[in-house]
């Protein structure tokens, strides 16, 4: 009987553990959003304008919500950190459960210097950018590029294996390693 229970544990469990796992170390990439893993810098491309994000930690509270601290730099000769921030996630159906409601009811938004995105703090090492500057309203002219660096002192902009990604209305889910996103 002990064997069955913990082999039904494992079945149950070892699906989340691997999700945790794939975002921990990998980028998630949708139609309207990227899930950037903590740790790592995210270029962000509006106009002629160039920023980055570091996602520096996640946190959960007693009550179910989820806090992302992070930093966000301006391109102009060379990244300069123009401050940090924090964004949220407050499920509205009891705690810790996401029923895919639109962003802006969970949480708040990404602040940038020259404009800012929705974004919600996903599991405990992955964020969500979304490519919307207004609820519901998906800003065509946002670009994304997730990256492996780890420092905004490594980010090379003329670097050509960057990739940067916009909204994609038939874009599928897909995951990617963070050390493969440029193969």
């Amino acid at each position: 009987m002990k064997i069955l229970i913990l082999t039904m544990l494992l079945a149950i469990a070892a699906p989340v553990m691997a999700r945790e796992k794939i975002f921990k170390d990998g980028v998630g990439i949708a139609s309207d959003c990227l899930v950037m893993p903590v740790g790592r810098v995210l270029l962000i491309g509006r106009d002629n304008f160039v920023e980055a994000v570091k996602f520096l930690q996640n946190e959960e509270r007693p009550d179910g919500s989820r806090y992302s601290k992070y930093e966000y730099f301006e391109y102009e000769n060379g990244f300069k950190k123009i401050g940090e921030g924090e964004i949220s996630f407050k499920p509205s159906s009891g705690k810790g459960i996401f029923f895919h409601e639109s962003p802006y009811k969970l949480g708040g938004p990404l602040k940038l210097r020259n404009f800012s995105l929705f974004a919600v703090a996903g599991g405990k090492e992955h964020s969500t950018v979304y490519f919307w500057s207004k609820p519901n309203k998906v800003d065509h002219k946002v670009r994304m590029a997730p990256t492996p660096w780890k420092e905004i002192g490594e980010v090379n902009l003329s670097d050509p294996r960057i990739k940067w990604f916009s909204y994609d209305k038939e874009g599928e889910w897909k995951v990617i390693p963070i050390e493969k996103i440029w193969d």
